[in-house]
């Protein structure tokens, strides 16, 4: 079949990636477009099954190929017995930047010089910027890590997420009268900046406004470090998992309180401010899809 391709890791699926994902298909009219992506390695944006959902929403199909399966190919024969014959492209959409072949070694002067050869049309798509900057995955990590999930947000198109499976926890927080929902993150996604967030939990079973925490617990410093949820209204049966999170605004950082009462006045204080930055916040749409629900964090 004949397609357009348009190949990245497309960590985290954000507004960069949608451009060239739209640019490709006005480029390539009547052709469909298909995504070529790998599974996520090192600290990334999302599992997976979320990014393939979310890519699924831009392109009429989603291919994933394991690195193993590309990583010692030339950029030769990546184009020749990869694009053009295994998938039968018939263009390509890339940045201006886009390295590809073992060892990144492919160029966009590459792509140029062998495409003719192999009847591949090659479409250039300027970066997305934002407020004067390219929209990227690194620059949006650093936000993250930084805490300013509200600058993410503008550039995914769509809250900040992360997820994981509920785990039993110390009852600490139920002692302080404000009970949570401890959470196992699925592993290698980015970490947000450590501290408490106004956010919304979403499980299988139901969803609701929250506060999300995630830190060492300094006030309590034998204690492991946590990720848990405190919903702003009580649930409608068990909290199961996998449980989605998506982080909407950034309350304050992690720090140690003297006493067991001030942080608990402290939390109520949180828990004021989350009611307010989530009024009149509509529900986002679930990232996981049946096969991760069935499988939770699957995928290298």
């Amino acid at each position: 079949m004949s397609r357009v391709v348009a190949v990245g890791r497309f960590d985290g699926v954000h507004r960069g990636h949608q451009h060239l994902l739209t640019e490709a298909r006005r480029c390539a009219p009547g052709l469909p477009v298909t995504a070529y992506t790998f599974p996520p390695r090192g600290p990334s944006l999302l599992t997976l099954d979320a990014k393939v959902s979310l890519l699924g929403n831009h392109a009429d199909e989603v291919i994933v190929v394991s690195w193993e399966q590309v990583q010692n190919m030339t950029s030769a024969v990546f184009l020749r017995d990869e694009l053009a014959g295994r998938l039968g492209a018939v263009a390509v959409a890339v940045g201006p930047d886009h390295r590809f072949g073992r060892g990144r070694t492919g160029s966009l002067a590459t792509l140029h010089r062998l495409a003719p050869q192999l009847g591949l049309a090659v479409h250039v798509i300027e970066p997305l910027r934002l407020e004067g900057e390219v929209v990227s995955s690194r620059r949006i990590r650093d936000l993250i890590t930084c805490g300013d999930v509200a600058q993410a947000a503008s550039l995914l198109g769509r809250p900040v997420w992360l997820a994981g499976m509920p785990t039993p926890g110390a009852k600490l927080a139920r002692r302080l009268g404000y009970p949570t929902v401890n959470l196992d993150p699925f592993p290698n996604l980015v970490p947000p900046r450590p501290g408490v967030y106004a956010a919304w939990a979403q499980w299988p079973g139901g969803e609701g406004k929250s506060l999300f925490y995630i830190g060492d617990r300094p006030t309590f410093p034998d204690l492991p470090s946590s990720a848990e949820i405190h919903l702003l209204a009580p649930p409608k049966g068990e909290v199961d998992g996998p449980v989605e999170v998506h982080l909407l605004k950034f309350i304050r950082p992690d720090k140690r309180f003297d006493a067991e009462g001030t942080l608990v006045q402290q939390i109520g204080h949180d828990r004021a401010l989350a009611e307010e930055m989530l009024e009149g916040t509509p529900s986002p749409s679930r990232l996981l899809g049946e096969e991760e629900l069935r499988s939770p964090g699957a995928g290298p």
